[in-house]
């Protein structure tokens, strides 16, 4: 019998923003499995629920996925939850998935809090299309040479951050990409929390010093000057040649591609067509 793995998503800060269906799989799972078992009976002991709970952090990694093995080969169902939000976004997760396919088990992840989509929400930014870059670079010198990479990224960029590394990462915003909007939100559904959006100089100016608590930063993505028209790279050919020769129906390439960098659609299949005659003529 397959065991089932659950990740749960658990509150940023407010304990009532807990699904029902969260508090019912903590209440009928066999073992939970928590990046810090202090933070989480602080979840647990309020809603009154007892079960075995692990700690699973990069110290116990290995002894963890072990015993998770073991459970579910055994049928038993594990829930995994972190300190705050959804298991496995900059947080322990992702290995405990891996495992639990490879146990042949069942793996569900319930909907739940994410700072990353209320701040994207919140920024009043297009976000039709952004990019989640996890933690910026730490080293002030390959950050600015990440940020001029984003000079004329039209998708909006998001971060989290931390508060002794945010006023760095806006001074660099500042002074790489000038004018560009930010939108900052600090401990999301929390008591004390803020929302900052504009330049990142008047941002600066506004952030309390020195920053304390959880941060997430969005990026506002470049304007596009009028007549921009995107461009048939190399590296568009490149992923499209990767695509054609993976056997990727035609269709799917094409939406894929298009979504990615704007390109007509036209122009990408005729991409694609090309590609796939070359494959043929080579055979």
């Amino acid at each position: 019998m397959n065991g089932r793995l659950v990740l749960c998503p658990t509150p940023l800060g407010n304990l009532e923003d807990v699904t029902l269906r969260v508090l019912r799989c903590l209440r009928e799972c066999d073992v939970i499995f928590a990046e810090d078992t202090r933070v989480s009976q602080v979840l647990l002991a309020h809603y009154v629920i007892r079960k075995p709970v692990r700690s699973y952090h990069e110290g116990s990694e290995a002894r963890r996925l072990r015993e998770l093995g073991d459970l579910l080969r055994d049928g038993k169902t594990v829930a995994v939850i972190t300190d705050a939000g959804m298991p496995g976004i900059s947080d322990p997760g992702v290995e405990l998935v891996r495992a639990a396919r490879e146990a042949n088990a069942v793996v569900e992840a319930l909907p739940g809090p994410s700072a990353l989509l209320g701040a994207l929400v919140l920024s009043g930014f297009d976000v039709a299309r952004f990019r989640f870059e996890g933690f910026p670079p730490r080293k002030p010198q390959a950050r600015r040479a990440y940020l001029e990479s984003l000079r004329d990224e039209p998708a909006a960029v998001a971060w989290y951050e931390a508060p002794t590394r945010v006023r760095a990462l806006l001074e660099d915003v500042d002074n790489v990409l000038g004018s560009r909007s930010v939108f900052v939100l600090r401990e999301y559904t929390k008591k004390f929390e803020e929302q900052l959006v504009g330049p990142a100089r008047r941002v600066l100016a506004a952030l309390h010093d020195p920053p304390r608590g959880e941060f997430v930063v969005v990026l506002e993505g470049a304007v596009r000057v009028p007549g921009y028209r995107p461009r048939l790279t190399s590296g568009v050919r490149a992923a499209m040649d990767l695509l054609v020769k993976n056997s990727v129906r035609t269709r799917v390439a094409v939406d894929a591609l298009k979504a990615a960098t704007a390109l007509p659609r036209n122009e990408l299949y005729a991409l694609a067509q090309k590609l796939g005659s070359d494959k043929d003529g080579a055979n």
